[in-house]
């Protein structure tokens, strides 16, 4: 690991790693065995959860099985939520089903948005929930449900102010008194005051949290001292593939059953230095080198209980634990409500297993269609548009010429690229989307590198304050109507350095509703890896493909 800005987040993580590295394997719960592959999970018995009444008519099929499974699991269950397919609405339905059964639950993630998204839809079911964390980081709208809002509400509160008043009364006497015998008395007393004001406080804050079916919290804010001594039946993470496994350890530690939510099949959390090992007590299981090894482990059955000694910090609980126990300890939520069926359908067809299926609502929904008054254009039409720049006139734009080494230049660190012609083109496309009627806050940029996010901002933000203009990895768990992704790269040797990362590609091509605009060099992209081969063949057949003149943007 390496030290983080937020010293706090870095000392828990450090201090529960040390905790793991100090037991021996005599001292691991089953669950943790699970965890680190020496035994099996315990095979799920559905039936023996009998029928279950759902609370939200509305689930899916998929989101259904997802819950009957995390139910019925004993240990551990993945809950695999490609983009749109409602995984938020399905963990509020699960926790909602764990409280019918009396049970205790913890719910973290890795940031406090995340955590923030699920106490917003669980807050009007009325269940006694806490939402563990500083004020100044939580969304105003779940502020009541916070820790110290509740405590200051609370009936114990008023005993603990009017010792806080004692003590105020006391400081102020100390001004007026010139006795060293009665200040040594006035010491002594507020020593004690303290000490009863602390207890008072804790005590009130463990009956408080103990009261609470429901605590959640950031991943390294459950290793507070409020949650110390605090059981649970279950833990569920949200997000979890965007989480270091060191994060997740922290609320698992006491854990005897994990519910890991997310999509392993989207960009992993940010490690700088990606080649940074990590051994001991976590270091069981196959770490996947490429992305190719990430979805052979989605779909073999026969994975087994790998024992590689180590793995990339990037390697997350939930890769690790698909690649210890196959895929079935993970149910797939197969109904997506964000995306039309044509913008779908590469991503579903080469990551989902041809699996997605968009819903009745979304599948043909068009930019024209918006519920404001939107033109019918070329481009209002068009769920999937590619203009293809190929033939070297829209060059990109290197930093620094010198050749720099090939594992540079895959790096997400390595220097960065932009494209001023492309940039043109989007810029082009943006004011045609909005001179259409649609609304600048209803339209995203998104680019992979930096330097072209800096050359977009410059030509559009001034212009159009709502437009958002985002890198790919930072828009990751967002959505717009209308996305236009600068894909950058345009070179006679065919180099894409990270855009040959699918994950990456993943994120930026599932954020739109209704209209996804690619724009990108077919050669340069199509020379990177068979993936984008691929991709670069189903945007020629399927996407209005479109050829700008690169003379028209020299000019503007």
């Amino acid at each position: 690991m390496v030290k983080l800005a937020n010293d706090i987040t870095y000392r828990r993580m450090k201090q529960t790693m040390a905790k793991l590295g100090s037991m021996t394997e005599s001292d691991y719960t089953y669950f943790m065995r699970v965890v680190f592959g020496h035994s099996t999970p315990s095979p799920v018995d559905l039936s023996s959860i009998g029928t279950i009444e759902f609370i939200d008519p509305t689930l899916n099929d998929s989101q259904r099985e997802a819950i009957r499974f995390a139910l019925a699991a004993k240990e551990i269950a993945l809950i695999h939520g490609p983009p749109g397919t409602g995984k938020t609405y399905t963990l509020i339905e699960l926790i909602l089903q764990f409280l019918r059964q009396n049970l205790r639950i913890l719910v973290c993630g890795p940031s406090n948005v995340s955590v923030d998204n699920i106490v917003e839809r669980l807050a009007p079911h009325k269940v006694p929930l806490v939402r563990i964390g500083h004020p100044a980081r939580l969304l105003s709208t779940v502020l009541d449900h916070s820790l110290e809002v509740l405590i200051q509400t609370s009936d114990a509160a008023a005993i603990v102010k009017d010792i806080r008043k004692e003590i105020e009364v006391k400081q102020a006497s100390i001004r007026k008194t010139r006795s060293g015998r009665e200040r040594r008395e006035i010491y002594r007393d507020l020593k004690e005051l303290r000490k009863e004001f602390r207890e008072r406080e804790s005590k009130c804050v463990g009956n408080l949290v103990t009261d609470c079916k429901v605590v959640l919290a950031t991943l390294h804010g459950a290793g507070g001292h409020q949650l110390r001594n605090q059981k649970f039946d279950v833990v569920i993470i949200d997000e979890a593939s965007q989480a270091l496994e060191a994060q997740c350890w922290v609320p698992l530690l006491s854990a005897s059953k994990a519910i890991l939510a997310g999509d392993h099949l989207q960009l992993p959390p940010t490690v700088k230095s990606a080649t940074l090992k990590f051994s001991g007590a976590v270091g069981n299981g196959k770490s996947p080198d490429d992305e190719q090894s990430v979805l052979r482990m989605d779909k073999d059955n026969n994975v087994g209980q790998h024992k590689a000694k180590g793995g990339t910090l990037e390697m997350t609980l939930f890769d690790r634990l698909l690649s210890l126990h196959g895929p079935a300890i993970k149910r797939m939520l197969t109904t997506q409500y964000r995306m039309h069926e044509k913008i779908m359908q590469f991503p579903s067809q080469e990551l989902y297993e041809s699996k997605l299926i968009a819903a009745d609502a979304v599948k043909l929904r068009l930019l024209k269609d918006l519920p404001y008054e939107v033109e019918e254009t070329d481009d209002t039409r068009e769920p999937l548009v590619f203009y293809d720049t190929q033939g070297g006139d829209f060059p990109e734009k290197v930093e620094e010429p010198a050749v720099m080494p090939k594992q540079k230049q895959i790096s997400l660190f390595a220097e960065s690229k932009s494209n001023d012609m492309e940039a043109y083109l989007v810029a082009r496309h943006v004011e045609n989307l909005i001179g259409a009627g649609v609304k600048p806050e209803d339209v995203a940029v998104v680019t992979p590198y930096n330097a072209q996010l800096a050359l977009l901002s410059s030509m559009l933000k001034d212009k159009y304050p709502g437009l958002e203009l985002e890198s790919v990895d930072g828009f990751q768990g967002r959505e717009k109507e209308a996305v236009i992704v600068s894909l950058v790269r345009s070179n006679p040797e065919h180099e894409v350095g990270f855009l040959a990362e699918k994950r990456r590609l993943n994120v930026a091509m599932t954020r739109p509703k209704r209209h996804l605009c690619i724009c990108g060099d077919s050669e340069t992209i199509r020379g990177g890896n068979q993936f984008l081969r691929r991709w670069m063949d189903f945007l020629e057949e399927n996407a209005d493909l479109r050829y700008p003149d690169a003379g028209e943007y020299m000019q503007s």
